[in-house]
């Protein structure tokens, strides 16, 4: 059991709420009050962005205000019901949920990391992610990764090996022990690395993020002290891993390959041009860091105007819920605001997107109604993931910080990206499914679980 003072208690107890309403002011509301200043102009040009945005005729009108703003009226409400109804029932659910022994873990771990390197090392995912030399080739890279390593490798990698590593964060910081301690460094590590070289900011910054939360809601001592000195980490590793995924260090070598004639090799000229790079990608990260962070401020703030004005003014585009619900629709919200910021760009027209979160995707396709009721949708998982009990095993705790990265899911994508997507949690828990129907044939068979692996292995 885990000693808290009020407010951490408090905030450990509503994590999944306050990581969408966090996420969703920090990423999209805050934008958009700066746009309404004086300032709106300088920050949208300081980003790249034309400040005719500005000039929208549903710009900052209550309509505009009023579907910005909701999610900070109703789902606090709706938290609080969800809470007040199910949570007996889901401390009783959550008993049915064991830990993993040592062995259990480890054969679900190396599962996971085989196939993923199995993929990687198939998809040359090395030479692929060193190829950019600058902002253009480095997205022609980050495409050219996902289509060669496909669907199931990126669901490994952002819902299922997440979840092992912050277990293995969460099993050492309750029980110690050597095991843990060599699981919890080595998925650190190994995540870090997988993740940055599919040559994206978000993936390892938001498993960076679940690690900072488990820590802050878990820790036995210091858990401010710590949280601190990991926010820290997250913002440094922001400002260098932005920088390179930009390319804002220089290039020094003239002629480099293209994506489409990079041959599956793994020069020692690569392994120097990297060390280089991440030499000159640290001095680049802290002089950009202003332009970086406005950046960050306004990439997905700068989308909901466009929904806003599109879907208020020409209806649901796209069609609704029942369009959207077939296979392969032929237009998506994301893609079409995608085009309407950026244009028709040659060779992103079926890959860019400008998606937004669960209630504004909701009110592209159907207006206030869908918009209420995805966001009401939102906010029962919620709230459902707000009712798991902190302290019941190392599972549930576990569930309860991928609970809270789904919340901030919810803030940037529609609601059934937070389900479906490589990130989703479908994947997480038919997961634990497997776990639990193995562990359900070991009491058929009148077996105990594989040996624990004690605190002081």
């Amino acid at each position: 059991m885990v000693n808290r003072d009020p407010f951490r208690l408090w905030v450990s107890r509503n994590l999944q709420p306050i990581a969408f309403l966090g996420a969703y002011f920090a990423t999209i509301v805050a934008g958009n009050v700066i746009f309404a200043t004086p300032l709106g102009t300088a920050s949208l040009k300081a980003t790249g962005f034309s400040p005719r945005i500005l000039d929208m005729d549903q710009m900052f009108t209550p309509g505009y205000w009023a579907l910005l703003l909701c999610p900070f009226v109703l789902t606090p409400l709706v938290v609080y019901l969800t809470k007040r109804g199910a949570q007996p029932l889901i401390a009783k659910a959550s008993a049915i949920l064991p830990d993993f022994s040592g062995v259990e873990y480890l054969v679900f771990l190396s599962v996971c990391y085989a196939f993923v390197f199995y993929q990687f090392w198939q998809a040359d995912v090395a030479a692929l992610f060193l190829s950019g030399t600058d902002a253009v080739s480095s997205v022609n890279a980050r495409f050219a990764i996902h289509d060669r390593i496909g669907y199931g490798t990126l669901m490994v990698l952002q819902a299922l090996l997440p979840f092992l590593a912050i277990y293995s964060m969460l099993r050492w910081m309750r029980s110690g022990g050597r095991f843990w301690l060599v699981a919890m460094v080595g998925n650190i590590f190994m995540m870090s690395i997988l993740l940055i070289m599919l040559n994206m900011k978000w993936p390892v910054l938001l498993f960076y993020i679940g690690l900072v939360m488990a820590v802050f809601v878990n820790a036995k001592r210091h858990a401010y002290v710590k949280a601190a000195i990991g926010t820290i980490f997250l913002v440094a590793s922001f400002l260098m891993i932005s920088s390179f995924v930009y390319r804002l260090a220089p290039e020094t070598q003239a002629d480099e390959p293209k994506i489409a004639a990079v041959e599956p090799t793994f020069a020692k000229t690569k392994v120097a041009r990297a060390s280089r790079i991440a030499a000159e990608t640290s001095t680049q990260a802290f002089t950009h860091a202003p332009t970086i962070l406005f950046a960050a401020l306004n990439r997905m703030a700068v989308i909901y105007p466009y929904y806003y004005q599109t879907f208020t003014t020409e209806g649901a585009v796209c069609g609704g819920i029942l369009e959207q619900a077939k296979p392969g629709p032929k237009c998506r919200a994301s893609t079409f605001i995608y085009s309407r910021i950026f244009g028709v760009a040659e060779g992103y027209t079926d890959k860019g997107t400008s998606p937004q979160s669960v209630h504004i995707s909701g009110y592209a396709m159907g207006g206030w109604p869908m918009a209420l009721l995805a966001l009401a949708c939102g906010s029962f998982l919620v709230g459902l993931f707000a009712c798991l009990p902190l302290d019941k095993n190392t599972s549930i705790g576990s569930l309860a910080v991928v609970g809270a990265l789904a919340g901030y899911h919810l803030s940037q994508v529609p609601g059934e990206g937070v389900i479906l997507f490589d990130h989703g949690l479908l994947w997480t828990f038919l997961m634990l499914g497997i776990f639990m129907a193995w562990r359900g044939v070991l009491r058929i068979l009148g077996q105990s679980p594989a040996t624990q692996m004690k605190p002081a292995e």
